[in-house]
């Protein structure tokens, strides 16, 4: 009986040690910069909140964002009181913004990935008004508007390309009210100066 006992103890000093070597296993992946969906399953499976978070900024940094969704969309419900949660909700946040970078070149899913990019970063505030990162929001905001206006002015040039001068202009002047502040407008309202009466 004394022996299952000390059996038992030896069991369980193993396993922790199984589990540090698991932990070690996945900090060592990390930090040859890998991320892919075994190294996100591997991470979950040892339900430990900080090396999730590490996980996912390595996975942010190689833009594999569906990855880094996967280990943070549900952060602050798995854990009763997980650390940083400012943190998972900000690289959350800072994913959507780079879908939204990601999409240049592609006027409407520009439009797309902005709003959700907006919103996100915009609800981050919301969410976490004291955060070390709130900082960084507001320049992320202006490149956000920033581009949405330029893919607005680029499909209203479109359609002036293409033969429908009163959607190129209608499109001009939601640039010139909606993004008033950027440079697209400043484009656009050159440009209805030439449109004559």
């Amino acid at each position: 009986m004394m022996l299952a006992g000390l059996g038992g103890c030896a069991g369980l000093g193993q396993n922790d040690a199984e589990r540090t070597g698991e932990v070690a296993d996945v900090r060592a992946k990390l930090g040859l910069g890998r991320c892919d969906a075994d190294l996100a399953r591997q991470t979950l499976a040892l339900k430990q909140p900080e090396l999730e978070q590490e996980a996912a900024f390595v996975c942010l940094q190689q833009a594999e964002f569906g990855l880094v969704d996967r280990l943070l969309a549900d952060y602050e419900e798995r854990y009763a009181s997980p650390p940083n949660p400012d943190y998972s909700a900000y690289l959350l946040a800072l994913t959507e913004f780079l879908r939204f970078e990601a999409a240049l070149g592609d006027a409407q899913q520009r439009l797309l990935t902005g709003r959700i990019a907006h919103a996100a970063l915009v609800g981050f505030v919301r969410d976490y008004p004291t955060s070390e990162y709130r900082g960084e929001v507001a320049p992320r905001l202006q490149q956000i508007l920033e581009g949405m206006a330029t893919a607005e002015f680029d499909l209203a040039k479109l359609a002036a390309e293409t033969g429908d001068p009163a959607a190129a202009e209608a499109r001009m002047r939601y640039v010139t009210r909606q993004y008033a502040r950027t440079a697209a407008a400043k484009e656009a309202r050159a440009w209805l100066e030439l449109i004559p009466d």
